[in-house]
């Protein structure tokens, strides 16, 4: 199945920038004029537009402040305080987490959704949100400290393309860090089991680890690192029964045809009913963070 990306920008070039608490005019004609070339592109696997409103209240959704962020401050020898950009930022939820750590950085969240960023805005002022894609940041050079991109990268169609155009807004001694799944190791995870349609699908977005850490080498990143975490736990299958039924609930429900989803949740349904599908069941999945660094410039330090 083709992906097909929207490729529309704010044109805001500067990564300084300010949200109004409340949209004038001039942006309600903007995102109206948006609204319309986004109706008469063909449309992407999965429309967020259409489930932003939703978003927030599924399972998963709450956010902490992000340990990688953590890290990188700590490790940061500049004094000024640190830009950061996530892209793929959804409805928001980590940047606005994030925020209480970094209060007076600055923080730009980047979706192609605009429906998402809608919901986004609503939650922080003090954050810029910015529609666009991935591959092709609407930023100047060297003007993040800290760029992160948290199960989104296997939504951007140019992955390679982006990881370059994210070297090219790092400043140097700046921070790539990427979560994703990684389906290649985590072919029991349930989901799977049940959907097996959405394995296959995933199987193409989802570049396996070692594809990422290449290219980023390739676009000059060093050093570069992935570390997979393996998460094994108990799954109580009637609860899960209850998620599921929220097709919107992760993206591997809602890539899938109807039949293909109709066929698994049946299948699960029709188990609980009748007994032969256990009440708790081992459950595993296999994520990766992976780091990458745009190393110093001669003669650059960032003390």
């Amino acid at each position: 199945m083709r992906v097909v990306e929207i490729k529309l920008m704010i044109p805001i070039m500067e990564p300084h920038f300010e949200i109004a608490s409340s949209p004038t005019p001039r942006n309600d004609n903007h995102l109206r004029r948006i609204d319309r070339l986004c109706s008469a592109m063909p449309q992407i696997r999965v429309n967020y537009d259409l489930i932003a409103h939703l978003f927030d209240k599924g399972p998963y959704r709450a956010k902490s402040v992000d340990p990688e962020l953590l890290a990188f401050i700590d490790a940061r020898r500049a004094a000024d305080p640190p830009s950061v950009l996530d892209i793929g930022c959804g409805t928001g939820s980590q940047l606005v987490a994030n925020h209480s750590i970094v209060p007076h950085g600055r923080l730009v969240g980047l979706d192609r959704s605009l429906g998402m960023l809608r919901q986004a805005q609503r939650k922080s002022r003090h954050i810029a949100w910015v529609q666009g894609d991935g591959a092709m940041l609407p930023f100047q050079n060297k003007s993040f400290d800290f760029v992160t991109c948290q199960h989104a990268l296997h939504h951007v169609r140019d992955k390679a393309g982006m990881l370059g155009s994210v070297f090219r807004v790092l400043r140097p001694g700046g921070r790539l860090m990427i979560l994703t799944l990684c389906p290649q190791e985590s072919a029991d995870w349930l989901y799977y089991e049940y959907f097996p349609d959405a394995y296959a699908i995933d199987l193409t977005d989802f570049w396996p680890p070692q594809s990422v850490t290449t290219a980023l080498q390739a676009a000059s990143f060093a050093p570069v690192t992935a570390e997979h975490r393996h998460l094994h736990y108990e799954q109580n299958m009637q609860e899960w029964l209850k998620v599921v039924r929220r097709r919107d609930v992760t993206s591997q429900l809602m890539v899938i045809s109807d039949a293909a989803y109709a066929t698994g949740l049946r299948r699960l349904e029709e188990g609980l009913a009748v007994g032969s599908t256990p009440p708790l069941r081992a459950d595993h999945i296999c994520l990766v963070t992976i780091r990458a660094d745009r190393p110093l410039e001669a003669g650059v330090s960032t003390r």
